[in-house]
Protein backbone atom coordinates (compact mmCIF):
# COMPACT_ATOMS: atom_id res chain seq x y z
CA UNK A 1 0.00 0.00 0.00
CA UNK A 2 1.26 3.46 -0.84
CA UNK A 3 2.14 5.66 2.09
CA UNK A 4 2.64 9.35 2.49
CA UNK A 5 6.18 10.69 2.82
CA UNK A 6 7.77 14.04 3.57
CA UNK A 7 9.36 14.19 0.12
CA UNK A 8 8.72 17.37 -1.87
CA UNK A 9 7.26 16.97 -5.35
CA UNK A 10 7.50 19.57 -8.08
CA UNK A 11 4.70 20.57 -10.42
CA UNK A 12 5.81 20.02 -14.01
CA UNK A 13 4.96 22.54 -16.74
CA UNK A 14 6.25 22.07 -20.28
CA UNK A 15 5.55 23.95 -23.51
CA UNK A 16 5.80 22.22 -26.88
CA UNK A 17 5.57 24.05 -30.23
CA UNK A 18 2.73 23.14 -32.60
CA UNK A 19 1.88 23.90 -36.22
CA UNK A 20 -1.72 23.74 -37.49
CA UNK A 21 -0.66 20.77 -39.63
CA UNK A 22 0.14 18.87 -36.40
CA UNK A 23 -3.47 18.91 -35.19
CA UNK A 24 -4.49 15.84 -37.18
CA UNK A 25 -1.80 13.70 -35.56
CA UNK A 26 -2.52 15.30 -32.19
CA UNK A 27 -6.18 14.25 -32.46
CA UNK A 28 -5.29 10.71 -33.52
CA UNK A 29 -3.19 10.33 -30.40
CA UNK A 30 -5.79 12.00 -28.20
CA UNK A 31 -8.48 9.57 -29.37
CA UNK A 32 -5.96 6.69 -29.19
CA UNK A 33 -6.39 5.94 -32.90
CA UNK A 34 -2.76 6.53 -33.84
CA UNK A 35 0.62 7.77 -32.76
CA UNK A 36 2.76 6.16 -30.07
CA UNK A 37 0.48 4.06 -27.82
CA UNK A 38 3.14 1.82 -26.27
CA UNK A 39 2.84 3.58 -22.89
CA UNK A 40 -0.97 3.67 -22.85
CA UNK A 41 -3.17 1.36 -20.78
CA UNK A 42 -6.16 0.74 -23.13
CA UNK A 43 -8.38 -0.46 -20.28
CA UNK A 44 -8.26 3.05 -18.76
CA UNK A 45 -8.57 5.15 -21.94
CA UNK A 46 -12.33 5.56 -21.43
CA UNK A 47 -11.50 7.49 -18.24
CA UNK A 48 -9.78 10.30 -20.20
CA UNK A 49 -11.92 13.44 -20.25
CA UNK A 50 -12.15 16.89 -21.79
CA UNK A 51 -11.47 19.79 -19.44
CA UNK A 52 -11.77 22.80 -21.79
CA UNK A 53 -13.20 23.12 -25.31
CA UNK A 54 -15.67 21.33 -27.55
CA UNK A 55 -15.28 17.83 -28.97
CA UNK A 56 -14.65 19.26 -32.47
CA UNK A 57 -12.10 21.81 -31.26
CA UNK A 58 -9.43 20.76 -33.78
CA UNK A 59 -11.72 21.17 -36.82
CA UNK A 60 -12.97 24.51 -35.49
CA UNK A 61 -9.40 25.72 -34.89
CA UNK A 62 -8.32 24.70 -38.39
CA UNK A 63 -11.36 26.49 -39.87
CA UNK A 64 -10.62 29.60 -37.80
CA UNK A 65 -7.03 29.73 -39.08
CA UNK A 66 -8.23 29.29 -42.67
CA UNK A 67 -10.68 32.16 -42.12
CA UNK A 68 -7.82 34.30 -40.80
CA UNK A 69 -5.82 33.55 -43.96
CA UNK A 70 -8.78 34.36 -46.20
CA UNK A 71 -9.69 37.56 -44.37
CA UNK A 72 -6.08 38.79 -44.43
CA UNK A 73 -5.86 38.04 -48.16
CA UNK A 74 -9.14 39.82 -48.86
CA UNK A 75 -7.87 42.85 -46.91
CA UNK A 76 -4.63 42.85 -48.90
CA UNK A 77 -6.41 42.64 -52.27
CA UNK A 78 -8.86 45.37 -51.22
CA UNK A 79 -6.01 47.65 -50.09
CA UNK A 80 -3.99 47.06 -53.27
CA UNK A 81 -7.11 47.64 -55.40
CA UNK A 82 -7.80 50.93 -53.63
CA UNK A 83 -4.19 51.99 -54.24
CA UNK A 84 -4.33 50.79 -57.89
CA UNK A 85 -1.28 48.53 -57.50
CA UNK A 86 -2.06 46.27 -60.47
CA UNK A 87 1.31 44.53 -60.60
CA UNK A 88 1.24 43.73 -56.88
CA UNK A 89 -2.34 42.47 -57.15
CA UNK A 90 -1.27 40.01 -59.86
CA UNK A 91 1.69 38.82 -57.78
CA UNK A 92 -0.39 38.35 -54.63
CA UNK A 93 -3.16 36.60 -56.56
CA UNK A 94 -0.64 34.10 -57.92
CA UNK A 95 0.90 33.59 -54.49
CA UNK A 96 -2.43 33.20 -52.69
CA UNK A 97 -3.19 33.54 -48.95
CA UNK A 98 -0.23 33.45 -46.58
CA UNK A 99 0.01 31.61 -43.30
CA UNK A 100 -0.96 34.06 -40.53
CA UNK A 101 2.26 33.70 -38.54
CA UNK A 102 5.92 34.58 -38.85
CA UNK A 103 8.39 31.87 -39.80
CA UNK A 104 9.38 29.88 -36.69
CA UNK A 105 10.88 26.49 -35.99
CA UNK A 106 8.68 26.02 -32.92
CA UNK A 107 5.33 26.70 -34.58
CA UNK A 108 2.76 29.44 -33.91
CA UNK A 109 0.78 27.48 -31.31
CA UNK A 110 1.71 25.80 -28.04
CA UNK A 111 0.85 22.53 -26.36
CA UNK A 112 1.04 22.75 -22.56
CA UNK A 113 1.60 19.71 -20.35
CA UNK A 114 0.91 19.96 -16.61
CA UNK A 115 1.66 17.06 -14.28
CA UNK A 116 3.59 15.90 -11.21
CA UNK A 117 5.56 12.81 -10.31
CA UNK A 118 3.51 9.60 -10.30
CA UNK A 119 4.46 8.97 -6.67
CA UNK A 120 2.68 12.19 -5.63
CA UNK A 121 -0.61 10.97 -7.11
CA UNK A 122 -0.13 7.48 -5.64
CA UNK A 123 1.03 8.61 -2.19
CA UNK A 124 -2.44 8.38 -0.63
CA UNK A 125 -3.78 5.14 0.92
CA UNK A 126 -7.20 4.85 -0.76
CA UNK A 127 -8.56 4.97 -4.31
CA UNK A 128 -11.03 7.70 -3.37
CA UNK A 129 -8.27 9.85 -1.90
CA UNK A 130 -6.08 9.42 -4.98
CA UNK A 131 -8.97 10.30 -7.30
CA UNK A 132 -9.74 13.38 -5.20
CA UNK A 133 -6.10 14.47 -5.51
CA UNK A 134 -6.20 14.04 -9.28
CA UNK A 135 -9.46 16.04 -9.46
CA UNK A 136 -7.94 18.83 -7.36
CA UNK A 137 -4.95 18.94 -9.73
CA UNK A 138 -7.31 19.07 -12.73
CA UNK A 139 -9.32 21.93 -11.22
CA UNK A 140 -6.14 23.89 -10.45
CA UNK A 141 -4.85 23.29 -13.98
CA UNK A 142 -8.09 24.50 -15.57
CA UNK A 143 -8.07 27.68 -13.46
CA UNK A 144 -4.40 28.38 -14.23
CA UNK A 145 -4.88 27.92 -17.98
CA UNK A 146 -7.96 30.14 -18.20
CA UNK A 147 -6.48 32.79 -15.91
CA UNK A 148 -3.30 33.12 -17.98
CA UNK A 149 -4.41 32.31 -21.55
CA UNK A 150 -8.17 32.99 -21.56
CA UNK A 151 -10.01 32.25 -24.80
CA UNK A 152 -6.76 31.24 -26.49
CA UNK A 153 -7.01 27.88 -24.68
CA UNK A 154 -9.02 26.00 -27.31
CA UNK A 155 -8.59 22.55 -25.77
CA UNK A 156 -7.54 20.83 -22.57
CA UNK A 157 -7.92 17.23 -21.50
CA UNK A 158 -7.01 14.98 -18.58
CA UNK A 159 -5.23 11.70 -19.41
CA UNK A 160 -5.69 8.89 -16.91
CA UNK A 161 -4.44 5.96 -19.02
CA UNK A 162 -0.70 6.65 -18.76
CA UNK A 163 1.77 6.28 -15.92
CA UNK A 164 0.98 9.60 -14.24
CA UNK A 165 -2.16 11.74 -14.33
CA UNK A 166 -1.52 14.78 -16.52
CA UNK A 167 -3.22 17.61 -18.40
CA UNK A 168 -2.69 18.43 -22.07
CA UNK A 169 -3.80 21.83 -23.39
CA UNK A 170 -3.51 23.66 -26.73
CA UNK A 171 -3.08 27.44 -26.94
CA UNK A 172 -3.87 29.34 -30.16
CA UNK A 173 -2.55 32.91 -29.56
CA UNK A 174 -4.69 35.01 -31.93
CA UNK A 175 -3.93 38.73 -32.21
CA UNK A 176 -4.73 41.58 -34.60
CA UNK A 177 -1.72 43.66 -35.65
CA UNK A 178 -1.10 46.72 -37.81
CA UNK A 179 0.85 45.88 -40.98
CA UNK A 180 1.44 48.38 -43.80
CA UNK A 181 -1.52 50.46 -42.66
CA UNK A 182 -3.91 47.48 -42.64
CA UNK A 183 -5.17 45.25 -39.83
CA UNK A 184 -3.99 41.62 -39.98
CA UNK A 185 -4.93 38.57 -37.94
CA UNK A 186 -1.85 36.68 -36.73
CA UNK A 187 -0.87 33.78 -34.46
CA UNK A 188 1.71 35.27 -32.11
CA UNK A 189 2.84 33.19 -29.08
CA UNK A 190 4.77 36.11 -27.58
CA UNK A 191 1.47 37.86 -26.76
CA UNK A 192 1.49 35.74 -23.58
CA UNK A 193 4.19 36.59 -21.05
CA UNK A 194 4.32 33.03 -19.73
CA UNK A 195 5.17 31.68 -23.18
CA UNK A 196 7.70 34.45 -23.80
CA UNK A 197 9.41 33.92 -20.41
CA UNK A 198 9.93 30.28 -19.35
CA UNK A 199 11.08 31.18 -15.84
CA UNK A 200 8.00 33.35 -15.31
CA UNK A 201 5.82 30.38 -16.30
CA UNK A 202 7.57 28.14 -13.77
CA UNK A 203 7.13 30.80 -11.06
CA UNK A 204 3.45 31.20 -11.92
CA UNK A 205 2.61 27.50 -11.97
CA UNK A 206 4.60 26.92 -8.78
CA UNK A 207 2.61 29.59 -6.91
CA UNK A 208 -0.71 28.36 -8.30
CA UNK A 209 -0.21 24.71 -7.31
CA UNK A 210 1.41 25.46 -3.92
CA UNK A 211 -1.91 24.96 -2.03
CA UNK A 212 -1.86 21.33 -3.23
CA UNK A 213 1.53 20.78 -1.59
CA UNK A 214 3.51 20.94 -4.83
CA UNK A 215 6.59 23.12 -5.27
CA UNK A 216 8.16 24.98 -8.16
CA UNK A 217 10.52 23.02 -10.41
CA UNK A 218 14.29 23.39 -10.45
CA UNK A 219 15.54 26.94 -10.98
CA UNK A 220 18.01 25.90 -13.63
CA UNK A 221 18.25 29.28 -15.39
CA UNK A 222 19.15 30.95 -12.11
CA UNK A 223 21.73 28.24 -11.34
CA UNK A 224 23.30 28.74 -14.78
CA UNK A 225 23.55 32.50 -14.25
CA UNK A 226 25.20 32.09 -10.83
CA UNK A 227 27.64 29.49 -12.13
CA UNK A 228 28.71 31.78 -14.97
CA UNK A 229 29.08 34.74 -12.61
CA UNK A 230 31.31 32.63 -10.34
CA UNK A 231 33.28 31.19 -13.23
CA UNK A 232 32.00 27.67 -12.54
CA UNK A 233 30.80 25.03 -14.97
CA UNK A 234 27.02 25.48 -15.45
CA UNK A 235 24.78 22.49 -14.72
CA UNK A 236 24.19 20.21 -17.69
CA UNK A 237 21.12 20.98 -19.74
CA UNK A 238 18.53 18.26 -19.38
CA UNK A 239 16.47 18.34 -22.53
CA UNK A 240 13.09 16.71 -22.22
CA UNK A 241 12.59 13.90 -24.71
CA UNK A 242 9.00 13.00 -25.45
CA UNK A 243 8.08 9.34 -25.01
CA UNK A 244 7.14 9.08 -28.67
CA UNK A 245 10.54 10.46 -29.76
CA UNK A 246 12.40 8.10 -27.40
CA UNK A 247 10.46 5.12 -28.74
CA UNK A 248 11.13 6.14 -32.35
CA UNK A 249 14.86 6.38 -31.63
CA UNK A 250 14.79 3.01 -29.87
CA UNK A 251 12.87 1.38 -32.73
CA UNK A 252 15.37 2.83 -35.22
CA UNK A 253 18.26 1.43 -33.22
CA UNK A 254 16.66 -2.03 -33.08
CA UNK A 255 15.93 -2.02 -36.81
CA UNK A 256 19.50 -0.97 -37.61
CA UNK A 257 20.91 -3.70 -35.35
CA UNK A 258 18.72 -6.36 -36.98
CA UNK A 259 19.72 -5.16 -40.44
CA UNK A 260 23.38 -5.46 -39.53
CA UNK A 261 22.86 -9.00 -38.20
CA UNK A 262 20.95 -9.97 -41.34
CA UNK A 263 23.79 -8.68 -43.50
CA UNK A 264 26.32 -10.76 -41.59
CA UNK A 265 24.10 -13.82 -41.74
CA UNK A 266 23.85 -13.53 -45.50
CA UNK A 267 27.63 -13.16 -45.72
CA UNK A 268 27.39 -10.29 -48.16
CA UNK A 269 30.68 -8.87 -49.28
CA UNK A 270 31.55 -5.29 -48.52
CA UNK A 271 31.40 -4.47 -52.20
CA UNK A 272 27.87 -5.90 -52.56
CA UNK A 273 26.69 -3.92 -49.55
CA UNK A 274 28.18 -0.71 -51.01
CA UNK A 275 26.58 -1.32 -54.40
CA UNK A 276 23.17 -1.95 -52.83
CA UNK A 277 23.39 1.17 -50.72
CA UNK A 278 24.37 3.29 -53.73
CA UNK A 279 21.43 1.91 -55.69
CA UNK A 280 19.01 2.72 -52.85
CA UNK A 281 20.47 6.21 -52.50
CA UNK A 282 20.06 6.92 -56.23
CA UNK A 283 16.49 5.60 -56.16
CA UNK A 284 15.73 7.71 -53.11
CA UNK A 285 17.11 10.85 -54.76
CA UNK A 286 15.14 10.17 -57.92
CA UNK A 287 11.93 9.70 -55.93
CA UNK A 288 12.59 12.89 -53.95
CA UNK A 289 13.25 14.89 -57.12
CA UNK A 290 10.08 13.52 -58.71
CA UNK A 291 8.03 14.38 -55.62
CA UNK A 292 9.41 17.95 -55.57
CA UNK A 293 8.66 18.38 -59.26
CA UNK A 294 5.09 17.10 -58.79
CA UNK A 295 4.59 19.45 -55.84
CA UNK A 296 5.93 22.40 -57.84
CA UNK A 297 3.60 21.65 -60.76
CA UNK A 298 0.60 21.32 -58.42
CA UNK A 299 1.45 24.63 -56.71
CA UNK A 300 1.80 26.40 -60.06
CA UNK A 301 -1.55 24.98 -61.27
CA UNK A 302 -3.24 26.05 -58.04
CA UNK A 303 -1.81 29.58 -58.32
CA UNK A 304 -2.93 29.87 -61.95
CA UNK A 305 -6.44 28.68 -61.04
CA UNK A 306 -6.69 31.38 -58.35
CA UNK A 307 -5.45 33.98 -60.81
CA UNK A 308 -7.95 32.79 -63.48
CA UNK A 309 -10.87 33.25 -61.10
CA UNK A 310 -9.65 36.72 -60.17
CA UNK A 311 -9.22 37.75 -63.80
CA UNK A 312 -12.67 36.37 -64.65
CA UNK A 313 -14.25 38.41 -61.86
CA UNK A 314 -12.35 41.54 -62.93
CA UNK A 315 -13.44 41.09 -66.57
CA UNK A 316 -17.08 40.52 -65.64
CA UNK A 317 -17.03 36.92 -66.95
CA UNK A 318 -17.68 35.51 -63.48
CA UNK A 319 -19.78 36.50 -60.51
CA UNK A 320 -20.15 35.02 -57.05
CA UNK A 321 -23.64 34.26 -55.77
CA UNK A 322 -24.93 32.95 -52.47
CA UNK A 323 -26.41 29.43 -52.49
CA UNK A 324 -27.96 28.69 -49.10
CA UNK A 325 -25.07 30.32 -47.27
CA UNK A 326 -22.33 28.91 -49.53
CA UNK A 327 -20.62 31.01 -52.25
CA UNK A 328 -20.80 29.63 -55.82
CA UNK A 329 -18.96 30.80 -58.93
CA UNK A 330 -21.28 31.52 -61.88
CA UNK A 331 -20.64 32.60 -65.45
CA UNK A 332 -22.33 35.84 -66.50
CA UNK A 333 -24.60 35.96 -69.60
CA UNK A 334 -22.47 38.64 -71.27
CA UNK A 335 -19.16 36.77 -70.88
CA UNK A 336 -17.16 36.31 -74.06
CA UNK A 337 -17.01 32.61 -75.10
CA UNK A 338 -13.29 32.74 -75.92
CA UNK A 339 -12.42 34.21 -72.53
CA UNK A 340 -14.60 31.67 -70.71
CA UNK A 341 -12.96 28.79 -72.55
CA UNK A 342 -9.50 30.02 -71.56
CA UNK A 343 -10.47 30.55 -67.91
CA UNK A 344 -12.16 27.13 -67.66
CA UNK A 345 -9.05 25.42 -69.04
CA UNK A 346 -6.83 27.16 -66.46
CA UNK A 347 -9.13 26.29 -63.53
CA UNK A 348 -9.68 22.64 -64.50
CA UNK A 349 -6.29 21.19 -63.34
CA UNK A 350 -6.70 22.43 -59.75
CA UNK A 351 -9.97 22.08 -57.88
CA UNK A 352 -8.17 23.23 -54.71
CA UNK A 353 -7.15 26.48 -56.44
CA UNK A 354 -10.72 27.14 -57.58
CA UNK A 355 -12.05 26.44 -54.07
CA UNK A 356 -9.43 28.68 -52.45
CA UNK A 357 -10.15 31.51 -54.86
CA UNK A 358 -13.89 31.22 -54.27
CA UNK A 359 -13.41 31.30 -50.50
CA UNK A 360 -11.16 34.37 -50.67
CA UNK A 361 -12.94 36.44 -53.33
CA UNK A 362 -16.40 35.87 -51.87
CA UNK A 363 -15.24 37.68 -48.75
CA UNK A 364 -13.66 40.51 -50.73
CA UNK A 365 -16.78 40.97 -52.89
CA UNK A 366 -19.06 40.89 -49.86
CA UNK A 367 -16.98 43.61 -48.26
CA UNK A 368 -16.99 45.79 -51.40
CA UNK A 369 -20.75 45.33 -51.87
CA UNK A 370 -21.38 46.31 -48.27
CA UNK A 371 -19.23 49.40 -48.77
CA UNK A 372 -21.18 50.30 -51.94
CA UNK A 373 -24.50 49.92 -50.11
CA UNK A 374 -23.29 52.18 -47.31
CA UNK A 375 -22.15 54.81 -49.82
CA UNK A 376 -25.51 54.61 -51.64
CA UNK A 377 -27.40 55.07 -48.38
CA UNK A 378 -25.27 58.10 -47.56
CA UNK A 379 -25.92 59.61 -51.00
CA UNK A 380 -29.69 59.03 -50.74
CA UNK A 381 -29.78 60.63 -47.30
CA UNK A 382 -27.82 63.64 -48.57
CA UNK A 383 -30.05 64.04 -51.67
CA UNK A 384 -33.22 63.71 -49.62
CA UNK A 385 -32.05 66.42 -47.25
CA UNK A 386 -31.37 68.72 -50.22
CA UNK A 387 -34.82 68.02 -51.70
CA UNK A 388 -36.53 68.78 -48.40
CA UNK A 389 -34.50 71.98 -48.07
CA UNK A 390 -35.53 73.06 -51.59
CA UNK A 391 -39.16 72.21 -50.82
CA UNK A 392 -39.09 74.35 -47.70
CA UNK A 393 -37.62 77.23 -49.77
CA UNK A 394 -40.50 76.89 -52.28
CA UNK A 395 -43.03 76.99 -49.43
CA UNK A 396 -41.40 80.11 -48.00
CA UNK A 397 -41.44 81.92 -51.37
CA UNK A 398 -45.02 80.85 -52.12
CA UNK A 399 -46.23 82.19 -48.77
CA UNK A 400 -45.41 85.72 -49.97
CA UNK A 401 -47.42 85.43 -53.19
CA UNK A 402 -51.12 86.04 -53.82
CA UNK A 403 -53.55 83.15 -53.18
CA UNK A 404 -53.95 82.11 -56.84
CA UNK A 405 -50.20 81.88 -57.48
CA UNK A 406 -49.68 80.17 -54.14
CA UNK A 407 -52.24 77.43 -54.94
CA UNK A 408 -50.71 76.92 -58.38
CA UNK A 409 -47.20 76.58 -56.98
CA UNK A 410 -48.53 74.21 -54.30
CA UNK A 411 -49.89 71.81 -56.96
CA UNK A 412 -46.63 71.92 -58.90
CA UNK A 413 -44.65 71.40 -55.73
CA UNK A 414 -46.53 68.27 -54.71
CA UNK A 415 -46.19 66.72 -58.18
CA UNK A 416 -42.51 67.65 -58.53
CA UNK A 417 -41.52 66.41 -55.06
CA UNK A 418 -43.34 63.10 -55.57
CA UNK A 419 -41.49 62.46 -58.82
CA UNK A 420 -38.10 63.27 -57.30
CA UNK A 421 -38.81 61.08 -54.29
CA UNK A 422 -39.81 58.22 -56.59
CA UNK A 423 -36.53 58.54 -58.51
CA UNK A 424 -34.51 58.31 -55.30
CA UNK A 425 -36.59 55.42 -53.98
CA UNK A 426 -37.93 57.48 -51.10
CA UNK A 427 -41.51 58.20 -52.16
CA UNK A 428 -43.13 55.00 -50.87
CA UNK A 429 -44.70 56.18 -47.65
CA UNK A 430 -46.60 59.07 -46.17
CA UNK A 431 -43.55 60.06 -44.20
CA UNK A 432 -41.85 61.17 -47.46
CA UNK A 433 -44.65 63.47 -48.60
CA UNK A 434 -44.12 67.24 -48.27
CA UNK A 435 -44.91 68.36 -44.79
CA UNK A 436 -48.20 70.13 -44.21
CA UNK A 437 -49.82 69.66 -47.67
CA UNK A 438 -50.67 72.44 -50.15
CA UNK A 439 -53.65 73.72 -48.15
CA UNK A 440 -51.72 74.55 -44.97
CA UNK A 441 -48.26 75.56 -46.13
CA UNK A 442 -48.78 76.90 -49.66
Amino acid sequence: MAHQSNQEFAVVCRFQGLFPADLGGYEKHRTRNGGDLGHVNPSRSLLNRRVIGEANWAARTTAMIEDMKAENFADEIETLTRRRRKKQIKERMAEGPRDPWRATRHGPMREVILTANRDWFDALPTVDAREARAQAFEDAARDWLLENFGEDVVHARADLDEQAFHIHAVIVPKVQVELNGTKRWMLQPSKHDLIKNYEAAQDSVGQHFAPLGLVRGERRAEAVRKARQNGDEPPAYRQHVRTADWRKAEDTRIVETRAELDQRAQAMTAEEVAIERKREAVTGRENAIGAREDAAVAKAQEADAVLAVGQGLAAGAFDIEDNHGAPVLVETPDAKPGLLSNLRARMAPSSSGRARALHVFSRALARLREKARDEAKTAVARDTAEIQSADETIVEIASRLPDAERRSIGKIRVSLTARIMALTGRGQGNEDRPKGGDDERS
